[in-house]
């Protein structure tokens, strides 16, 4: 892509505004999982290590748009694991105080974008505002990259210089070689709506050679194909547009599954066509995963996203768990992506295995699907 990239800039001397996203958990004022935070730390040490002086700003949950500070959605509790992990004392500030400094410190946090009035609405004011922070902005926040906000794509428009961050970067490459490499390139989906992933389906199913379907995605195919599927989990709104995805010879449903009467409850293995009416699929069958194995171990190319059953559930997670060691053991480069997806790599022991792990969620189902991302955008035209 044509934007760009901060191993292309001289940094030294600069200030520097970094959009990143620190949209972490937050439990009891600290610091649930640190993941996010870690995999920008490379852009962050890269930009101190330049020389320049460095303004950090992300987003935390989703406060009121007032212009208050709401302490429930400060990022102090984010600072804090910043400044363990470097080992720096850096200050917090809220928007306006820092825009009062009479000097830049070489390493400082901005509250809380959501707190301002326009941040969502891609307010040019705001744009403006943030802009004039620093003498180059760097857009890390791929996972935020498909919103057009003020802090991501706004900025870019009204920044002297603009440029990529080192995580970003990444993201794309790693996504691109997904959708670029169509050799044996296999996507297994999983999650519960097929309403939330039929562009993606759909865009997948034109540049990938298989289109593997679980979770309550495939319950909603099974039930189009006229099966009783009793109390699983569909769409009902959904059947003719499951139906019409039936007639693509790339996509792989289950057909043999584990059902039970109650999640609580262990399941029993039956093919499709024999499930009772009072019965909910929450898994693969080992039948399944055997037709799955040599596709998977014959990929070039894996995209994951989703589980693909109750993986929550000990007694119905044996499926997701098979997969995602299948995905591991395989020589194709492999992508995963979704919250759900890297909960459920961390649990079968394979995330370090896995050749990439997207931070993002929107923003990875919108770019596989083809579509343009605001942010990434803005940065090719900073450049066109």
């Amino acid at each position: 892509m044509s934007y760009k990239r901060l191993n292309e800039i001289n940094l030294s001397s600069k200030s520097v505004l970094l959009r990143l996203d620190l949209n972490t958990p937050i439990e009891n004022g600290l610091v649930a999982n640190n993941e996010r935070i870690v995999r920008s730390l490379p852009t962050i040490n890269y930009i101190i290590e330049a020389g320049a002086r460095l303004i950090v700003m992300s987003h935390l949950g989703r406060p009121e748009e007032n212009n208050l500070f709401q302490e429930e959605f400060s990022l102090s509790p984010v600072v804090k694991e910043l400044e363990n992990l470097l080992n720096k004392k850096i200050p917090l500030y809220s928007l306006d105080e820092f825009e009062d400094l009479s000097q830049i410190p070489e390493l400082s946090v901005v509250e809380n974008t959501r707190f301002r009035i326009g941040e969502k609405t891609n307010d040019t004011d705001l744009s403006k505002r943030l802009a004039k922070l620093a003498d180059l902005f760097v857009m890390d926040a791929f996972a935020t990259s498909h919103r057009a906000h003020a802090s991501t794509t706004g900025v870019i428009t009204f920044s002297v210089d603009a440029c990529a961050g080192l995580l970003l970067d990444e993201e794309i490459n790693a996504l691109s070689k997904v959708k670029e490499d169509s050799k044996n390139s296999v996507a297994i989906l999983g999650g519960a709506k097929i309403s939330t992933k039929l562009s993606l389906i759909n865009s997948l199913s034109n540049s990938m050679d298989k289109v593997i379907l679980g979770g309550g995605i495939a319950n909603t195919l099974i039930a189009a194909k006229g099966y009783d599927v009793g109390k699983s989990l569909i769409e009902e709104s959904m059947l003719s547009e499951a139906e019409e995805l039936l007639d693509n010879p790339k996509i792989i449903i289950p057909h043999s599954v584990i059902v039970s009467d109650s999640s609580d409850k262990p399941g029993r293995v039956t093919s499709i066509d024999s499930i009772d009416n009072n019965e909910a699929i929450f898994d693969l069958a080992p039948q399944s995963l055997t037709a799955i194995e040599p596709i998977l171990m014959d990929a070039g190319t894996i995209l994951w996203n989703g589980p693909l059953g109750f993986f929550e559930k000990e007694n119905f997670d044996k499926g997701t768990m098979h997969i995602a060691k299948m995905i591991a053991a395989s020589k194709g480069f492999s992508v995963a992506g979704g919250g759900d997806t890297i909960s459920a790599a961390e649990k079968a022991g394979v995330l370090d295995r896995l050749d990439y792990v997207s931070t993002a969620g929107g923003a990875f189902l919108e770019f596989m699907e083809g579509n343009k991302l605001p942010a990434i955008e803005a940065l090719e035209n900073k450049v066109n």
